[in-house]
């Protein structure tokens, strides 16, 4: 990642050591304090499927925003709408306020994550993406580690409106961080309207369409339980403190295994990488059907910091190996897996109140299994698309986004 990319690299580095503290102290905090506040389950996993449908329906028209005109000023709105959300929350008891600042920060990771991955791919190319992902990301775990067994500490001890405060405080200082360090990437400029973004979405090149296919029952399964998980922690007894520290157990692996993962997707590929990260995936859900020990809770914790630092880079390359880096179609998988995978966390709230707490877990880890075995049957097979063969090894192969891999 040498060259003159590398400020970029290391802007989004910066960026990401700050904003992984709010986004981790935010997702942790947010559904404790619905709870807390006397909020059912099926009403916080209500609000995560309305504004999961909502917004995924604007993703396509991000992506094209992000491919006419670069992703570093997308990257730095979505940077905005985080640092409100937590101060929105601060403000607002009520549910429609709850739900705004839910909303903000959904927004922000489904738009921000095409634009950071499209500026790293700008700056590495598609063959250097699990490293690029790998090292970034890690920063961005090591923070969001942090995150949650800090604000479940100040939760307790200062109370929930202080912890939303410095959530904001520390988006704050990423942002500027960014401002600062960061110098624009050329856009695709692939010279479409953002009509044609939704079309490709509609009707998109066949290695996208399987690869939608496979984010899509991937969210789904993880979002049955994963936006609730905090609040069945806390409700099966564990204290403000307690769920932040198993919580952070799973980020501390994930922050010490992501660069290694990154480079292990590059070697093994994408698709093998996002097999073995969905077999964790289940082992880490049947332990969290019964958290009734703090050892079942912290081997579930670990399982499912391995699964995640093997499944982010591997997700990413995939997308880069198949049908290009583009904002364009990061965003259209992010819109499949929101869009989709929308009516999980009402499901999985739905089941866990009128079944048993166990319910959600049990359905996820039957669809994990699938997703399991689409990576390794179907993914495996189009991954390497977009490399071709030459003497010296692989090259990558320039794709200009919806045009040369439409009908592969």
């Amino acid at each position: 990642m040498g060259g003159g990319w590398d400020s970029n690299v290391k802007a989004l580095a910066a960026y990401n050591a700050f904003r992984g503290f709010t986004v981790g102290g935010f997702m942790t905090l947010l559904p404790m304090y619905m709870k807390y506040l006397g909020y059912s389950m099926n009403s916080i996993g209500g609000i995560i499927s309305a504004w999961s449908i909502v917004l995924s329906l604007t993703l396509p028209a991000i992506g094209h925003l992000i491919d006419t005109r670069g992703s570093r000023p997308v990257i730095i709105g979505t940077g905005l709408l985080l640092i409100a959300s937590p101060l929105i929350a601060m403000t607002s008891g009520s549910l429609w306020g709850l739900g705004v600042a839910y909303g903000f920060f959904l927004f922000s990771f489904l738009a921000g994550q095409p634009a950071r991955m499209n500026f790293l791919y700008t700056s590495v190319g598609a063959l250097r993406m699990g490293e690029a992902v790998g090292l970034t990301s890690s920063l961005f775990s090591a923070s969001r580690t942090v995150g949650p067994m800090a604000a479940g500490l100040m939760a307790r001890y200062y109370g929930f409106k202080p912890s939303f405060l410095a959530l904001a405080l520390s988006g704050s200082i990423g942002l500027a961080l960014f401002i600062y360090l960061s110098r624009p990437v050329p856009p695709a400029g692939s010279g479409s309207n953002v009509l044609d973004a939704y079309r490709y979405l509609i009707r998109p090149p066949r290695r996208l369409a399987l690869v939608l296919g496979y984010v899509s029952m991937d969210r789904f399964a993880w979002s049955l339980w994963f936006p609730i998980l905090s609040a069945h922690l806390y409700a099966s007894g564990y204290t403000e403190d307690i769920v932040g520290y198993i919580l952070t157990l799973s980020g501390v692996v994930r922050t010490v295994l992501m660069p290694y993962m990154g480079r292990l997707t590059d070697r093994i590929g994408a698709s093998r990488a996002l097999a073995v990260s969905e077999l964790l995936g289940i082992g880490t859900a049947l332990l969290y059907a019964n958290p009734s020990t703090i050892t079942a809770a912290a081997t579930a914790s670990t399982l499912m910091g391995v699964s995640l630092a093997l499944w982010v880079p591997a997700y990413n390359a995939l997308i880069a190996r198949t049908v290009g880096g583009s904002g364009g179609a990061y965003s259209a998988a992010n819109t499949a897996r929101s869009l989709l995978g929308s009516p999980a966390p009402m499901a999985g709230g739905y089941l866990y109140d009128t079944v048993a707490p166990w319910a959600p877990f049990a359905l996820s880890s039957a669809l994990l299994v699938g997703a399991a075995l689409y990576a390794l049957l179907v993914l495996a097979g189009v991954e390497s698309a977009i490399l071709v063969e030459t003497p010296e090894g692989p090259r990558e192969r320039l794709v200009r986004p919806g045009i040369e891999t439409r009908g592969r």
